[in-house]
């Protein structure tokens, strides 16, 4: 939620109009690339300096107003000012209203900053995997506030788990433009490129994910590409290593892919067991299984004569 608070908090100050002197326009550059780096202090400082100038700069009253509801842990009311009727959306929410969520954001989007109502309905529609619906939202939110750096990343979000990889990857980019530190934007772009076969990218990506927030999913995803770049031992070190964080039938699968690539068919067989253990009744697992088990069969047989 900070990074989206941020982000409209950016976003609002992002056009810029005349200012009554370069020194607060500079003043004001600083102020948001503090904000960038999470240094909201340092940034309320460069604000402080622009207001004993002009106190009357609107657009450092409202940066600063934002930044403080930040610091003070009140990360919701912000938001919720420029467009009470999302708050009362988030309730029903909170009472599992789901009528009264749709309904209350289907009016808010006819109100002053309608972008934040649009934005709000395009998760309540992804968050029921109608695909089609977040993304006319998002880009509803969009047409409304082009600079409105959230629905970026939650469209690029929403084509990942459609499917839509390729589509993907623009938002994503045009996302980072605006919030170049994101480590899950560089999630998402490196899985979306995964997909694509496009590993070398996939890694770039992966690396500054990992560079910004070294957790077990993004080390999961590195083995991945690892195992995609024919690196079967290193990709087989990693995954064994998550084990103890990840425990899904996919990193077995993965295991047993490394073991068979590296010939070790008897270890291959029991992961692949596992993997289909933890699933329902995977038909591709189940033809690996059997095609490896006969492998082994083979071998043997050819041992004994």
């Amino acid at each position: 939620m900070k990074k989206f608070l941020l982000s409209v908090i950016l976003c609002l100050v992002a056009c810029t109009n005349v200012f009554a002197s370069e020194i607060e326009e500079d003043y004001l550059d600083m102020a948001a690339s503090s904000c960038i780096t999470g240094e909201y202090r340092t940034a309320i400082e460069y604000l402080d300096k622009i207001l004993y100038i002009n106190p009357s700069n609107k657009k450092a009253q409202d940066l600063k107003k934002g930044l403080t509801h930040i610091l003070s842990g009140d990360k919701n009311s912000y938001v919720f000012a420029l467009n009470p009727m999302v708050k009362q959306a988030m309730e029903y929410k909170r009472q599992g209203n789901e009528q009264g969520e749709y309904q209350t954001l289907i009016n808010a989007s006819s109100q002053p900053n309608s972008y934040l109502a649009y934005y709000y309905l395009g998760n309540f529609y992804r968050d029921r995997k109608d695909y089609l619906k977040a993304l006319d939202s998002y880009n509803a939110a969009l047409s409304v506030k082009p600079d409105f750096a959230q629905a970026y990343l939650a469209s690029g979000i929403t084509l990942f788990d459609f499917g839509r990889y390729e589509s993907a990857l623009n938002p994503l980019d045009k996302y980072l433009t605006f919030v170049p530190d994101d480590d899950l934007a560089y999630a998402v772009k490196s899985r979306a490129e995964f997909q694509l076969g496009m590993s070398d990218n996939a890694k770039i990506d992966n690396d500054k994910a990992i560079e910004l927030n070294d957790c077990p999913q993004y080390q999961f995803d590195r083995a991945k590409i690892l195992y995609m770049q024919n690196d079967y031992t290193g990709a087989k070190n990693l995954f064994t290593k998550l084990l103890p964080d990840i425990q899904t039938s996919k990193i077995y699968e993965y295991l047993g892919y490394c073991d068979f690539a590296l010939g070790d068919y008897m270890s291959a067989l029991m992961n692949i067991d596992k993997a289909i253990i933890l699933t329902d009744g995977d038909e591709y697992l189940e033809n690996k299984y059997n095609e490896i088990k006969e492998m082994l069969e083979k071998n043997n047989g050819q041992t004994q004569e």
